[in-house]
């Protein structure tokens, strides 16, 4: 019976061979398209989920209470963890966490390596299983180093790495260490990434703020017991913060602080590092964070394909039922039952789904290199294979084929038979779910069309905004962990001095946007000024600098080699000028730390973005103090050769640093590199929005075509009654021009608020306008009437004789 029930199926596809293929191509490019998506957005939501102790591990943070809003911070002070330690019996293992590059040093090998320095309890809290020593105590000793499987590799070759000893070179100071374990490669989904482990006593910053606990310089994580209650941290931390934070809490509580419910000015917390990848405003989480937004934005997009498609799929399933109805009233002549009529549909169905989903899946194999490389995503098709996957796929694929195969067939089994066989059907309460659907259909597309030209708008505003600084014609050279970074600054000012094509040379220890290197630092400061807290960012410069940059200096002057005093001097922006008062500045001195004399201030320049459009321009030092290392050398050069320009430097760098890569990038490339989330945003948003509107069209086509058939003898007397072909088409086309409107209105208000939201995570943000609606409803429409056209025009040209004669 099932084998009679599979080859009529075949036949009956291969008859309305046109009908099925639309919706295997619509439904295989949106089995695609949701594959890609899915297994991204389960990817992200996987990341840190292989830590066995992942329920109990935190990270603390404090909240400062300011008079302009909470600040949260995840830098803590050194002396912090003992503290906490000592004080807080909850704790089951505490660990500082920090990074740096290092340079490793092995026979006559020098590597530049990723280093994490953490304390002995790491290992302990976070799963990074050992392919070679004990996770108990290999990090007991001061001097112990773990490696990666990969750097291990890189160092050492074939050879055994325990028990040998490297030269690592950390802030220009050599000293051995001996290798007492091997960490098993890391998941691509961790959100902590190392090449080397080294215990936290070796960061530079430690033993100068061992007792400082207002030098706020690293992250602190935390596995409490298992009967800990999370919420009752705050609460239980009072006295330690009132005790260990006296100058933070006093001098909040002297610029103004607003105290929140219970009183504190000044609170500590805990964030769970099960959501660490998604902690893009804590500001210092470990790894790379991501939008929770742009994660959640892929999932929405997916499901609105898939939602389009399956309305699609239905739609379909609904007109090729029509065009078989004398088929149905035959079987029904014949005896054939409702469950022998409902199987056969089905089958049908199942057969077409099943087509479509290999189809979609080898499309999405096909596509997966190029999607990874656009949305830097780390999936592959077998991924499908695991057990949520798929039994979600099983699921799904079940739902589908029970709706667009029993349906159908239940429409066609309500009529009459004779109704059927002479094909007088009136098909009411499915025109009702049919334009339901389109309507939905056309909501969705709409929707992604009007998220589609905002996020554009918004990202051609944050790249042609200017920035206050030039960003065409400046390059950012990284100096590497191999080198003193001043030292690199003089070697290529002297080796550039003769290019005639460089204007100016200097440097830096923050970069502007992004580099190559992947590095995005800030360093804040905070002092008291006239009984108020003041809090500026550091940049530390060299001379040349504004020259360089094209900043403008709008009070006193840039720092000179001709004023010895100006490595303690200061240059402040517009921002900070208003902090302090805004008024006679230049010449006067700010106590900006306690232990060294005041520094002076020489100049107020223009404020600058010196940070991503995100955020709003804040008070900013520019300094010489040589305590700050010299991270980034800046080239000025002239606009009309930037390439061979860009070669000579290159050239130069090499005969110079043979043993440090090159890694230098405009800055309007490095700009643009902070945005890389909303370009990813709106290339999402393009690829729905163009795959949901050709689904809906192949849908509304084969709306069209039931509509026509439907309507066949009511067109053929239209046309002798003599209606014209153009009031024929505009007839069968302005019900669904309608309905799309329709679309268009219900989408308006849902896209308004999900673009207002978005935009406000912008300082510098676009207005949303009344035209970008209005647009995205007329192409809408546009693409409805065009696609509804070419079946009512075909229509409108054909013989009325072959429509209103009678069988």
């Amino acid at each position: 019976m099932l084998k009679n029930y599979i080859k009529t199926a075949w036949r009956n596809l291969w008859k309305g061979r046109i009908f099925n293929a639309m919706n295997v191509v619509g439904l295989s490019v949106a089995i695609a398209c949701c594959t890609l998506l899915f297994l991204t957005v389960h990817y992200e939501f996987s990341y840190d989920r292989f830590h066995t102790n992942l329920k109990d591990i935190y990270q603390v943070y404090s909240v400062s209470h300011r008079p302009q809003g909470d600040d949260a911070s995840t830098s803590m002070p050194v002396p912090f963890l003992p503290a906490l330690k000592a004080e807080y019996p909850e704790v089951k293992y505490v660990s500082r966490s920090a990074n740096s590059g290092v340079v490793v040093r092995y026979a006559n090998k020098e590597l530049d390596l990723d280093a994490h320095y953490v304390d002995e309890d790491f290992l302990k809290m976070f799963t990074f299983p050992l392919a070679k020593g004990n996770s108990s105590n290999v990090l007991s000793g001061l001097n112990n180093v773990v490696l990666t499987e990969e750097a291990a590799k890189s160092i050492f070759g074939n050879q055994e790495p325990i028990g040998k000893t490297i030269l690592l070179k950390i802030e220009d100071k050599p000293a051995s260490f001996m290798v007492t374990g091997v960490a098993k490669s890391i998941p691509s989904n961790s959100g902590i990434l190392f090449d080397m482990l080294i215990r936290f006593e070796n960061n530079s910053i430690y033993k100068d703020n061992i007792n400082q606990w207002d030098n706020w310089t690293h992250l602190v994580f935390v596995q409490m017991k298992e009967d800990f209650d999370p919420s009752t941290f705050t609460r239980r931390m009072q006295p330690f913060t009132k005790k260990h934070f006296t100058r933070s809490i006093e001098a909040l509580k002297s610029d103004g602080a607003k105290p929140d419910a219970d009183g504190n000015v000044f609170s500590l917390h805990l964030a769970p590092f099960a959501n660490n990848h998604f902690s893009v405003n804590m500001g210092g989480t470990e790894g790379s964070p991501v939008s929770k937004i742009y994660v959640i934005s892929l999932l929405i997009v997916g499901c609105f394909i898939l939602i389009i498609a399956c309305i699609n799929f239905i739609n379909l399933s609904i007109a090729r039922a029509f065009t078989r109805s004398r088929e149905v009233g035959v079987r029904k002549t014949l005896g054939a039952g409702k469950w022998q009529l409902l199987t056969q549909f089905w089958i049908e169905t199942v057969m077409v789904c099943l087509g479509a989903t290999m189809l979609g899946v080898l499309l999405a194999g096909l596509t997966m290199p190029t999607f990874k490389a656009i949305f830097r995503s780390h999936i592959t098709i077998g991924m499908l294979l695991q057990p949520a996957q798929l039994s979600g796929c099983i699921m799904l694929f079940a739902l589908i084929t029970v709706i667009a195969g029993f349906y159908p067939a239940l429409i066609m089994i309500r009529y009459k038979t004779v109704s059927v066989l002479k094909g007088n059907m009136v098909a009411a309460k499915p025109g009702k779910l049919r334009n339901s659907l389109l309507v939905v259909q056309f909501s969705l597309s709409t929707l992604l069309t009007i998220c589609t030209i905002i996020t554009w708008q918004q990202i051609h505003y944050l790249q042609s905004k200017p920035l206050g600084y030039n960003k065409m014609e400046v390059l950012s050279i990284p100096t590497g962990y191999n080198e003193v970074g001043s030292n690199v600054l003089q070697i290529m000012r002297n080796k550039l001095g003769n290019d005639p094509a460089v204007l100016s040379v200097s440097g830096a220890y923050n970069n502007m946007g992004r580099g190559t290197d992947g590095s995005m630092r800030t360093s804040i400061q905070g002092f008291n000024y006239k009984g108020h807290e003041i809090r500026t960012h550091i940049e530390r410069v060299d001379y040349d600098y504004l020259q360089t940059m094209d900043i403008k200096l709008l009070e006193g002057r840039d720092f000179s080699r001709t004023y010895s005093g100006d490595t303690t001097a200061i240059v402040i922006n517009e921002a900070m000028a208003a902090k302090l008062g805004g008024k006679n500045l230049v010449g006067s001195f700010l106590p900006m730390n306690d232990d060294k004399k005041p520094a002076q201030i020489i100049g107020i320049v223009k404020n600058y973005n010196f940070r991503s459009l995100h955020e709003e321009i804040e008070p900013l030092t520019l300094t010489m103090n040589p305590e700050y290392s010299i991270n980034y050398v800046y080239v000025k050069v002239k606009p009309a050769s930037l390439v061979q320009t860009f070669d000579r430097i290159q050239k130069s760098w090499h005969a110079e640093f043979t043993n440090t890569e090159f890694r230098g990038s405009w800055l309007n490339e490095n700009t643009e590199r902070q945005y890389q989330g909303e370009k990813r945003l709106s290339g999402i948003f393009v690829s729905g929005a163009i795959i949901a509107i050709i689904i809906s069209c192949i849908g509304l086509l084969a709306i069209s075509i039931m509509i026509v058939m439907q309507r066949n003898k009511e067109i053929g007397i239209r046309k002798v009654l003599g209606a014209s072909v153009t009031r024929i088409v505009f007839m069968l086309s302005g019900d669904f021009v309608k309905l799309v409107l329709l679309a268009a209105f219900i989408a308006f208000p849902v896209a308004w608020w999900l673009m207002d939201r978005w935009l406000q995570g912008f300082a510098y943000r676009i207005h949303l306008q009344w035209w970008v609606f209005a647009a995205a409803a007329l192409l809408a429409m546009l693409v409805a009437f065009i696609t509804i056209s070419f079946q009512a025009i075909k229509a409108a040209v054909a013989n009325p004789v072959k429509s209103l004669r009678s069988e």
